[in-house]
């Protein structure tokens, strides 16, 4: 049977969502493949590398909630050219840290060595951060509106997937403008140039009409005020928003610095590990959705094939707990590759849940979840970074992000109700 022109347009336009999403990750995941080459030429040490991403965090907060209100109100199709032009840019700016006449007019009589490269670079990152964060109320409005509520793991999973794809990428091509004798400032540009091909593209898939279509069938979700299901409904989001953010945004912040500067991997080694590291994650990340559909062609209700990926995937992704205990780098790189399958995997659960709040306000809600959970990664990551500066340990931040996990699966257990679950 030939697929319709509907059904093979909506998939194109998962596919266009997937490739936003690999550049946000290609752009975000630049700073940590080159943060030890930078720590050497600007004095960027672990307390300011973990000033840096908590900063970029807390303006991922922010703009989740300013993004996701406008998306609300203007629809994703004009708002995504913007937060990706935005994002592009501050990509793009980056490496003018290297640029003593622009760097010098932020620094002071007695200021520490490197303090003008690293405020222009905190600047671009908090740009980068407040934009990236505009892709993710786009990016779920449009699945939410082509997609059924059984198809949205796997769009969810898709989706999701172009972070690994970006942070498999990244690696690899730092890499290779090493070995061709590039600084680290060509890794930046470039692919913040790479980020603006990717507006047209929307501009011509999607039309100014196609996301206004009627929404397909999805859970009876309370509709107007809030009631005390929506409210359990966010109750429980926000404790799983919280739980995947920090875990992830640990292992995606310091995997790289890990590997290079406490296991004293060579440089192409630990960007070989890192790819695997994303290879892995992808894989499991795409299988979480077909495990859903799987289960529930076999007739199983699709919140409870839900809840089985989470439990399986939470599990998986406690191995991250064990991976200082080990004692090989190569029993240390295999686990971190087994939880970054289960931590990335975890993610489209949290997206088709969401997907199931009030339509009305669903990506200001999102936002506002994604917002509480970026500010405690912000604290987090600043904490830790201080942490490992003084202790020259990442034991503590590598249990965080294993056990956290569990903590979502108990709310959804616990608090998701039982009302408004999806069947179809």
């Amino acid at each position: 049977m030939t697929p319709s022109p509907r059904w093979t347009w909506k998939w194109a336009v998962c596919g266009t969502l997937m490739l936003a999403t690999l550049l946000n990750y290609m752009d975000r995941q630049a700073l940590p493949q080159t943060a030890t080459d930078l720590k050497a030429l600007y004095h960027l040490d672990d307390t300011r590398y973990g000033l840096l991403e908590g900063c970029f965090s807390y303006a991922f907060a922010a703009g989740s909630i300013l993004f996701g209100l406008i998306a609300d109100r203007v629809g994703p199709r004009r708002l995504y050219p913007l937060v990706l032009l935005g994002w592009s840019a501050a990509g793009l700016l980056t490496p003018c840290m290297a640029a003593p006449s622009i760097t010098q007019h932020l620094e002071g009589p007695g200021d520490e060595p490197g303090a003008g490269p690293f405020r222009w670079l905190l600047l671009c990152r908090t740009i980068l951060g407040l934009f990236e964060s505009g892709h993710w109320p786009c990016a779920l409005l449009t699945a939410r509106q082509i997609l059924t509520a059984a198809e949205r793991p796997l769009g969810n999973g898709l989706l999701q997937s172009g972070a690994s794809l970006g942070a498999i990428l990244i690696p690899l091509y730092v890499r290779e403008v090493r070995h061709l004798g590039g600084e680290w400032g060509v890794v930046f540009w470039t692919v913040g140039a790479g980020g603006l091909l990717w507006i047209p593209l929307w501009l011509v898939l999607v039309r100014p009409n196609d996301l206004n279509r009627p929404l397909p069938p999805s859970a009876d979700a309370p509709v107007g005020p809030p009631t005390s299901v929506a409210i359990r409904q966010i109750l429980t989001l926000a404790v799983v928003v919280a739980s995947l953010t920090v875990s992830w945004q640990f292992l995606r912040a310091w995997l790289p610095k890990y590997l290079k500067e406490s296991q004293k991997l060579s440089a192409d080694d630990a960007d070989f590990a890192v790819a695997g590291f994303y290879i892995a994650a992808e894989i499991g990340c795409l299988l979480s959705g077909v495990w859903v559909k799987l289960l529930v062609s076999r007739g199983l209700r699709v919140h409870s094939a839900r809840l089985v990926g989470f439990t399986l995937y939470a599990a998986i992704t406690a191995l991250a707990a064990v991976v200082p205990l080990a004692d090989s780098n190569s029993a240390k790189v295999s686990l971190l590759m087994v939880a970054g399958a289960g931590i990335l995997g975890l993610h489209p659960y949290y997206y088709a849940l969401a997907q199931e709040l009030p339509a009305k306000w669903m990506a200001s809600l999102s936002g506002t979840l994604a917002a509480s959970a970026w500010f405690l990664a912000g604290f987090v990551q600043t904490q830790l970074g201080s942490y490992i500066d003084q202790t020259k340990s990442y034991a503590l931040g590598l249990t965080i992000a294993g056990l956290a996990p569990l903590t979502g699966l108990v709310a959804v257990v616990l608090l998701w109700p039982s009302r408004g679950r999806v069947t179809s």
